[in-house]
């Protein structure tokens, strides 16, 4: 009996250890399937699958005392449908310079905070730049988000140094909430002198968030000289079951490059010009569980006559029921019409699972 007992409060105490030990890492996700079918004026038309960023991760802290900590955290993004295998309907991380295969690494950081004050991270996250425009896309991380038909710059998706989205070899930093004002950097250092480039690109943003009010404005530039910046501004307003949004971007030549330029074409060159501003609204009523929304966006003419699909606009209309807080299905559909390449529609009918 007593063996047994002492047994038994060995297990407890071990399984307590262990419980304490890792109760500031947390296992996370998000899994999203969906359906995509594109018609394209003069172009093919498809039905596939995609996997939509779907990602598993690990993060968790360790309080360090006098309130300071430690974080981290190790994001991958994994394709459910394929593996990688064939093209599905995600983004090609192939043109920005990685490679097309079941596992992508996205956030991967280290770094430290103290309370009151704000924290410093290292390693990949996303620019100031992309930060604050999410909470302005109720379809973030889908097939028709906002980054992947036009009613955002490109300048908010990819991985690299150059002013995509998410910044490699990056030094971050924010700053505590001060009466909902936030501040945030990115600092880029360059991998390798190899390539002929030593600019180090860095971005810049601040937010406020209290109630239903939200802004933000932000900044990012390769540092390389000449054309290369872009900034923008954007709010969101909700009261009750309706909330209304606008967003700004001003290209300062980064937009016409990134969204352009060799990476996509192989027709514009850093330097080549400015000009590629975009604007967008939207709203969104919910009832119950259920939130309709519609956005609409153009894009400006960049100045060269190689590039047919900068002078566009599009909207998008999409509808989502929450089943619960972690898991839901969607319906999207946008319109994507350039002034001389025509039209593409993508209807969009997935399902979303958060753990």
């Amino acid at each position: 009996m007593n063996k047994k007992i002492l047994v038994t409060a060995m297990g407890m105490a071990l399984a307590g250890g262990m419980s304490l030990a890792n109760a500031d890492v947390k296992l996370y996700g998000q899994l999203d399937m969906s359906i995509d079918a594109t018609d394209v004026d003069g172009g093919a038309d498809d039905v596939n699958m995609g996997s939509n960023r779907s990602a598993i991760g690990f993060k968790g802290s360790e309080d360090l005392g006098n309130g300071l900590s430690a974080f981290f955290k190790s994001e991958w993004q994994v394709d459910l449908d394929d593996a990688g295998t064939g093209p599905g309907t995600n983004e090609d991380d192939t043109t920005e310079g990685g490679t097309s295969n079941g596992w992508k690494a996205r956030d991967q950081y280290i770094g430290m905070a103290m309370d009151g004050v704000g924290k410093i991270w290292f390693g990949m996250m996303s620019t100031a730049y992309k930060s604050g425009s999410k909470a302005l896309d109720p379809f973030y991380r889908t097939r028709n988000q906002a980054r992947n038909v036009g009613l955002q710059s490109t300048l908010h998706k990819g991985r690299g140094e150059e002013g995509q989205g998410r910044a490699t070899n990056t030094i971050r930093l924010d700053t505590a909430s001060f009466g909902g004002f936030k501040a945030y950097a990115t600092y880029t250092l360059d991998n390798s002198e190899a390539d002929g480039e030593n600019d180090n690109p860095y971005s810049l943003g601040a937010s406020f968030k209290q109630g239903g009010i939200y802004a933000f404005a932000s900044y990012i530039t390769t540092n390389a000289g000449g054309d290369d910046s872009a900034w923008q501004v954007g709010g969101k307003f909700s009261m009750d079951a309706f909330a209304v949004w606008a967003m700004y971007e001003g290209d300062g030549g980064l937009i016409t490059l990134r969204q352009y330029g060799s990476a996509k074409t192989g027709t514009i060159n850093e330097g080549s010009g400015d000009g590629a501003d975009i604007w967008s609204i939207g709203a969104s009523f919910s009832i119950a569980n259920n939130i309709v929304t519609f956005d609409y966006a153009q894009g400006d003419k960049v100045d060269d006559p190689t590039v047919t699909t900068d002078d566009y606009a599009v909207w998008r209309l999409g509808a989502k029921h929450n089943f619960s807080k972690r898991t839901n299905v969607y319906i999207t559909h946008s319109n994507f019409d350039a002034d001389e390449a025509g039209e593409t529609d993508i209807t969009s009918i997935g399902m979303r699972h958060n753990f």
